[in-house]
C-alpha cells in the first residue's frame, strides 16, 4: 500500500509547501493534521512517518498551545519505535527538547533569509540531508535556537547559529525552512506587521533559485519513509 506521512501544521500560514509535491513525486500521501484546530495523535496511528513543520509559536509556549506539548509526545513514540521523522524550524526545536536537547532564544538574535548551510562528514553521508548539493542556500526565519540530544549527530552548521541540523537515529531535525516556495514566503510578508527587515523580492528570488535543492532533501526523506519496515503496513 501507499506510505503516508503524518504531517503537523501550526498555523494555516505554514504549510507543508513543496513537501507536498515532493510527496506526490515519490508516491507518498500526506496526512495533515491541522493544529490547534485538530487534535494531534497521541502516536503515529499507522502512518509510516511524520513531519513536524514550522510555526510562529516558541516550543515552550505549552500553556499557550498545548497541542506542542502532544507533538513532541508524538516525536518520541516516532522515534522510539524507529520510525522516520522530520522536524522543521520549530518541529527541529519540538524534537530536541522531546529527545532530551533544548531549545531557548538564540543569543545571536533572529536569523532570517536565505543563507548557506554547511554539511558535516555525517550530513554528507545522511540519507537526507546528503542529497543536497552544495554549496546549500537553505531559508532560515528563527529567533529561538536548540542543543542537539545527547548522542545526536550533527548534520549541518552555519555562520550565525553552529546547530542547523542532527539526527538522533531515526528523528531528523533541520533549523531551516526546506519547504518554502515563492508564494508561501509572500504570504509570509504580507502577514507579517511590521514588514519583515529582509527584501521580499530577494526572498522570491531565493525561492527559486533553490528550488531543486530544497526539493532534493525532501524527496530524499519521504523515500526514507517509504522504505521503512512499517510502510504499506496498514
Amino acid at each position: 500500500m501507499t506510505a503516508r506521512l503524518l504531517v503537523v501544521q501550526h498555523e494555516p500560514s505554514s504549510p507543508p509547501g513543496l513537501l507536498g509535491a515532493a510527496a506526490a513525486a515519490t508516491g507518498v500521501e500526506l496526512w495533515v493534521v491541522e493544529a490547534p484546530g485538530e487534535p494531534v495523535p497521541a502516536t503515529l496511528d499507522g502512518a509510516d512517518g511524520l513531519v513536524v513543520l514550522g510555526g510562529a509559536m516558541d516550543a515552550d509556549e505549552t500553556g499557550d498551545y498545548p497541542h506542542l506539548a502532544r507533538t513532541m509526545d508524538l516525536l518520541a513514540d516516532a522515534a522510539a519505535h524507529a520510525a522516520p521523522a522530520l522536524g522543521i524550524c520549530l518541529g527541529a526545536q519540538l524534537a530536541a527538547a522531546a529527545l532530551g536537547g533544548r531549545s531557548y532564544p538564540g543569543p545571536d538574535g533572529e536569523e532570517l533569509g536565505w543563507t548557506k548551510v554547511e554539511l558535516t562528514d555525517a550530513g554528507r553521508a545522511d540519507p537526507v540531508l546528503g542529497a543536497l548539493q552544495e554549496p546549500a542556500e537553505l531559508f532560515e526565519w528563527h529567533h529561538d535556537t536548540f542543543d542537539p540530544p545527547p548522542g545526536a549527530t550533527i548534520l549541518a552548521g552555519g555562520a550565525v547559529y553552529p546547530g542547523q541540523a542532527f539526527r538522533l537515529g531515526s528523528v531528523v531535525a533541520v533549523q531551516f525552512h526546506p519547504e518554502v516556495d515563492g508564494p508561501l514566503l509572500t504570504g509570509w510578508w504580507a502577514s507579517s506587521t511590521p514588514p519583515p527587515n529582509y527584501p521580499i523580492a530577494e526572498a522570491v528570488a531565493g525561492a527559486a533559485r533553490n528550488h531543486a535543492n530544497a526539493t532534493r532533501l525532501l524527496e530524499a526523506f519521504c523515500r526514507v519513509a517509504a522504505a521503512s519496515p512499517g510502510s504499506g503496513s496498514r
